[in-house]
């Protein structure tokens, strides 16, 4: 794009500089038009035709006009150029003492035509094996160290020092043919126009509205005021406002101001952004032979697909739309294209169905290697503070993470998993998970390690655990219940040792108390399908008759365990989750009165086996 431009403006200062110095020799516009197109293909191997009217005048300034031009440039592989209409005004008597002071440029109807490129397959890491990745990882490093040494001395610059009041591009249109034969990929200039374009560090300003047409367009608008300096290879941007539309899910407006280094190619940039409902602001760091390659400190109001375009063109690109199947591959090639490090403030940041308030991120993604070295923020009501390593170097992605919970509102959490509101309370976790798989389902039934889980006010709505047990007990009394027993459970404490493998969360220990009895079991939650099950026994305690009379136990009752089943998932009525198996019971009841009397009976026989043998006293023998 940038050496089209260079074209587009170099080669018709070169034709009027050419017809300057012709013009002392010849004054007939044809002839001087011929001499200019032949000294122009003899200096730079470009022919010109002109299939129109062409114009020249002499004062107050010199201006050539050319209508319907054509530009054929030298190599097979360079652009075709054709145009409307081209004029270039330069005042004359600043030409005549060796100074180049150009009034004007206006080009319309343009179209430069760019022939394909030999094929280039971009390399799709995702069919790479872990060998080959190891060196295209290698390879691209070369390429960064080899780039930036033969950066030195070949910055960005140009032949003449321009004076340029005025610069007029409009419907112009760039084609660039496709190796494949297949449909050409457009650009269309809308319009351009810059005024007193200078290479001396003078104020310079440009606008510009640029169109990629296709399935998903994509629109530019550029408003820029900037100094550049070609004595120091350095531009200074005192405002850029780039308005893109397209790219992103909502339109992104993009200021920025700072100094650009043009031989080191660095950029240190002050940035705002403004996209949908998202704003922020920060400052960004782009060197294009440095790792991190972007480096930047972003205060944000939420976080934002647009972010993609801070990690580079390429990663923007390859990402796209996050894959709503869990079964399909991880956007690891995106990941591998990114070589930067981010510290983000953001109001609000929203991920998936979970959003976190107050989140201070702070990350670091170069090879496919993405270190969350700070997570903190809140999260359902509750303080995280967390960290995770997702590297995706290889095929298969490995996580690792670890981190805290504290006090998450339950009813906040299962609303926001669209989930029945049958919990209330807060939740604290402690974990440290691993995991890989080259899916997001993968990665889920690959977690392996533990996690911690406590709660507080923890209510369990229409599971009433109290009121199952007291029923059961009511039934062995063989009295009606006399009030209406409470339909939730209210635990004075919860607690579970969650222990992650195989898909499968494995809750041992699982202890809980209530008011009247306490719980100790062990359960199993399936990752997947969300399904749980668990065995767990009560103890009774004695004021179980508080709830009702005919909810009285004795130390029969309160010795043994009461085998209270649960199973379910989120989708059946949390009514029919947990069952109290009065079989059981009665078999325990009945085994331990069997012993109890069995050691009643053994002990009046020991009794009496101990009185005949005990010796006789003397007055047992007269």
């Amino acid at each position: 794009m940038l050496r089209i431009l260079l074209y587009i403006i170099g080669i018709p200062l070169l034709l009027i500089l050419l017809a300057a110095i012709l013009l002392p020799l010849v004054l007939d516009e044809e002839q001087l038009l011929a001499l200019a197109a032949e000294r122009l293909e003899q200096s730079s191997g470009a022919q010109l035709t002109v299939h129109g009217d062409s114009r020249l005048s002499l004062l107050p300034r010199l201006a050539l006009t050319l209508d319907e031009a054509e530009l054929a440039l030298p190599g097979k592989d360079q652009p075709d150029i054709t145009v409307q209409r081209l004029a270039v005004e330069v005042r004359l008597l600043p030409l005549l003492s060796g100074t180049v002071a150009i009034k004007g440029i206006e080009l319309a109807g343009l179209v430069a035509t760019v022939p394909a490129q030999p094929a280039q397959p971009a390399v799709d890491t995702s069919t790479l094996s872990d060998a080959e990745l190891d060196a295209f990882y290698e390879a691209r490093r070369q390429a960064v160290r080899d780039a930036a040494a033969n950066s030195a001395g070949a910055a960005l610059g140009l032949p003449l020092a321009l004076n340029v009041q005025r610069l007029n591009i409009s419907d112009a249109r760039i084609v660039l043919l496709q190796a494949d034969g297949g449909e050409p990929r457009m650009i269309e200039l809308v319009a351009l126009t810059a005024t007193d374009m200078n290479l001396a560090g003078e104020p310079a300003a440009l606008n510009l509205q640029l169109r990629i047409p296709g399935a998903n367009p994509v629109a530019l608008s550029l408003d820029l005021r900037f100094s550049a300096d070609l004595d120091q290879q350095r531009v200074q941007l005192q405002s850029l406002v780039a308005d893109i539309e397209g790219a992103t899910r909502q339109p992104l407006q993009l200021r920025a101001s700072g100094p650009v280094d043009l031989e080191r190619q660095v950029a240190e940039l002050e940035l705002a952004l403004e996209s949908g409902t998202m704003t922020g602001a920060g400052n960004l760091r782009y060197a294009s032979f440095e790792s991190p390659q972007i480096d930047t400190t972003l205060q944000l109001s939420e976080l934002n697909p647009a972010l993609l375009v801070l990690a580079g063109p390429e990663a923007a690109t390859e990402a796209g739309d996050v894959e709503a199947d869990g079964d399909a591959p991880l956007p690891l090639h995106a990941l591998r294209l990114v070589d930067t490090r981010a510290a983000l403030q953001v109001e609000r940041a929203v991920f998936g169905l979970h959003s976190i308030e107050q989140l201070q991120l702070k990350l670091r993604v170069v090879e496919g290697i993405a270190t969350l070295e700070t997570i903190r923020g809140r999260l359902h009501g509750g303080e995280l503070d967390a960290s995770a390593v997702l590297n995706g170097q290889h095929n298969t992605a490995r996580l690792e993470t670890r981190g805290e919970l504290t006090g998450a509102d339950t009813a906040l959490l299962l609303a926001a998993l669209e989930a029945q509101p049958v919990l209330s309370g807060s939740a604290s976790l402690d974990w440290q998970l691993t995991g890989s798989g080259r899916s997001r389902n993968e990665l889920v039934q690959g977690l392996d390690g533990t996690v911690e889980l406590t709660t507080g006010g923890l209510a369990l709505e229409q599971v009433g655990i109290e009121r199952l047990l007291c029923q059961t007990v009511a039934q062995i009394n063989q009295e009606p219940l006399q009030t209406e027993l409470p339909t939730r459970s209210e635990f004075e404490s919860l607690t579970a040792s969650i222990t992650l493998g195989q898909g499968q969360a494995l809750l041992a220990p699982l202890r809980a108390e209530l008011a009247h009895l306490s719980l100790l079991g062990e359960g199993n939650f399936d990752l997947a399908s969300a399904e749980f099950n668990a065995r767990l026994e009560a103890q009774l305690s004695p004021d179980l008759a508080s709830l009702d009379p005919a909810c009285r136990v004795n130390e029969r009752l309160t010795a043994i365990a009461w085998p209270v089943n649960c199973s379910g998932s989120p989708d059946t009525a949390p009514a029919g989750w947990c069952k109290v198996d009065s079989r059981e019971i009665i078999r325990e009841l009945a085994s331990s009165e069997l012993q109890r009397k069995a050691r009643e009976e053994g002990g009046k026989l020991l009794q009496r086996l101990l009185q005949r043998d005990q010796p006789a006293t003397e007055e047992d023998n007269p």
